[in-house]
């Protein structure tokens, strides 16, 4: 029967009438493809002037086209004797039931939809073409009759039978975009799901947990969410010749003895080489798996797996690693799901190697301050040793010589205040502390005393700010400037102003002063003045951490009161 068609095709002569050169060939092909013989044309017009020179057997033609459209083309074949008899479908997208109705006045014999498939083309053109539908068509209505609908009248020649097809057409049609709608909304679903499980797990991996909480949150969500029950991830040792475990999380009980046997991958064992090496996944039915060692059959069979998934967890193109994954239920791995394996390994690997930077950058920070540690301890041993070797030569010696000890003394106080800013640093880097309530007060006056060679105004408050232990060193570093450019002459005068819900505390001095091109650039790290008493410039840098980090601004200006000299003014969070 299937050959009988065939030949029949064959002789079979079908004009096309399409103005896309894409939706044409693809037409051409299809048609070609089952033997018939194919003429074509790219607008109405053409068309005509070839059923007047081939005799077609079939025309099928888009309904919009320029010079004429589909529905003007295939009415002026009807109401010709000499071709009326030459079946016409349209091709349509009917996005309106107008489409039908205006298809059927023409005198089309069908339509068809698109976007159109192979398999349901070639059998509406078989049925058109039928031996009993042409001895039928034969007898078809001549008279148009008035038809009725939505507010229009048509004019409609077909008969009953025509009628009837072009109802079950539109019916079919119905029902192949209603199959479709259904289609699609599961394949949204799917990808909803799918994006939901990616965007759990991207929600897991920008967290700021360390790596194995990291790991264990991870590989626990991703065995709930794809239904395994035992996972594993390895990291690629530094030599890259094998991969040690990391991290496992199993659902079910396994026992201890064999875990020993997971503890590293080979790398030249063949499905391991590609995923490790390659970066690319594998999986796997355990049963059909005849290339694994014993080791590994052994394990298998302690899960009781029997399906196998390795991901390698990439950073960009480097393979940082893989995530080693068992069921114990068969498992088909669908392309859609491959898809979000590979995305699971990309996000992870992105937090892994985010987690190993944050290991490496916290093993060398608690190298540097072990070493800190050791060199302040030692250097203040050797100053407090220095320090005493001074004062005794303080009280023995007069002249130029006690001259040479005092800018001892001087190198020494300089060398405590490098320490100390340095440790204030590495505190403030270190620091986690909440702000607390304190009694602004009681911190003025207890850095006020231990600076008992200066003269200090200051009339004293009662306000509560917030701040940590630290907040001392804010004056500390005040005073001690003013001291430094003001000399022996030196006197700071504190004040302390409220106003809704901010503390603004000023240290003035009688000192030179800021040049002004200056004062905006004090408190810049390392920013060093121009004169002979400029330090290291780390001082006011910490001071501006400080009250930055208090929520609060700082600045320099000059004196108000009408008198030379430099004031800082910086505030702080008030303690309701």
């Amino acid at each position: 029967m299937e050959y009988e068609n065939l030949e029949r095709e064959q002789s079979i002569k079908v004009v096309i009438v399409e103005d896309s050169p894409t939706q044409q060939e693809y037409l051409r092909y299809i048609l070609e493809k089952h033997g018939y013989t194919v003429f074509a044309a790219t607008n109405g017009q053409q068309a005509l002037d070839l059923i007047g020179e081939v005799r077609p057997d079939l025309l099928i033609s888009d309904v919009i086209m320029p010079v004429m459209n589909g529905y003007d083309l295939c009415r002026a074949i009807k109401s010709d004797p000499a071709s009326q008899e030459i079946p016409v479908i349209l091709l349509t997208a009917l996005s309106d039931t107008k489409d039908v109705a205006l298809a059927l006045q023409s005198g089309a014999d069908n339509f068809i939809t698109k976007p159109y498939n192979e398999e349901y083309l070639i059998l509406r053109i078989r049925q058109i073409l039928a031996p009993e539908r042409a001895l039928r068509m034969k007898d078809w209505m001549q008279s148009p009759v008035p038809v009725s609908f939505d507010g229009e009248v048509y004019q409609i020649s077909s008969d009953r039978g025509q009628i009837f097809e072009f109802l079950l057409t539109a019916y079919q049609v119905a029902i192949m975009k209603n199959q479709e709608a259904i289609r699609a909304e599961e394949r949204l679903k799917v990808s909803y799901e799918n994006l939901a499980v990616l965007n759990q797990i991207i929600s897991l991996c920008n967290t700021t947990l360390s790596l194995d909480e990291l790991l264990e949150l991870t590989i626990q969500k991703i065995l709930n969410l794809f239904g395994f029950e035992f996972g594993a991830l390895y990291l690629i040792n530094e030599e890259r010749t094998c991969a040690h475990l990391r991290h496992h999380v199993e659902t079910i009980p396994v026992e201890e003895s064999y875990l020993d046997l997971i503890q590293t991958l080979d790398m030249g064992l063949l499905p391991n080489r590609g995923v490790l090496l390659n970066g690319i996944p594998a999986f796997f039915t355990i049963d059909q798996t005849t290339f694994y060692e014993e080791r590994e059959k052994i394990i298998f069979k302690e899960l009781g797996a029997k399906a196998y998934a390795m991901v390698p967890v990439k950073f960009g193109s480097e393979v940082l690693g893989v995530l080693a994954l068992t069921s114990k239920n068969e498992h088909e791995f669908s392309d859609v799901e491959i898809g979000m394996f590979e995305s699971v390994g990309r996000e992870v690997g992105s937090a892994v190697q985010k987690a190993l930077l944050q290991e490496r950058v916290t093993t060398a920070n608690d190298e540097m301050s072990l070493y800190l540690d050791i060199m302040t301890h030692d250097i203040n041993n050797v100053i407090t040793s220095s320090m005493g070797y001074a004062n005794l030569l303080e009280d023995e010696l007069t002249g130029p010589q006690y001259e040479f000890v005092q800018k001892i003394r001087t190198s020494l106080d300089q060398t405590i205040e490098i320490i100390r800013n340095v440790s204030t640093i590495r505190r403030l880097h270190e620091k986690q502390a909440r702000l607390v309530p304190m009694d602004l007060d009681a911190v003025i006056r207890n850095q006020i005393s231990r600076f008992s060679e200066i003269p200090f105004t200051y009339p004293g408050t009662g306000v509560m700010v917030y701040a940590d232990d630290l907040i001392g060193q804010v004056f500390t570093n005040l005073i001690g400037n003013s001291r430094k450019f003001a000399g022996d002459e030196v006197s700071i005068t504190i004040g302390v102003e409220e106003d809704e819900g901010v503390v603004e505390v000023t240290v003035a001095d009688n000192g030179p002063g800021i040049p002004d091109d200056q004062k905006a650039q004090i408190f810049d790290r390392f920013q060093k003045g121009t004169t002979s008493k400029s330090g290291k410039g780390l001082g006011l840098f910490i001071t501006w951490m400080l009250v930055e980090g208090y929520g609060g601004t700082i600045r320099a200006d000059d004196r108000k009161d009408g008198r030379p000299g430099t004031a800082i003014h910086f505030t702080l969070k008030k303690f309701l």
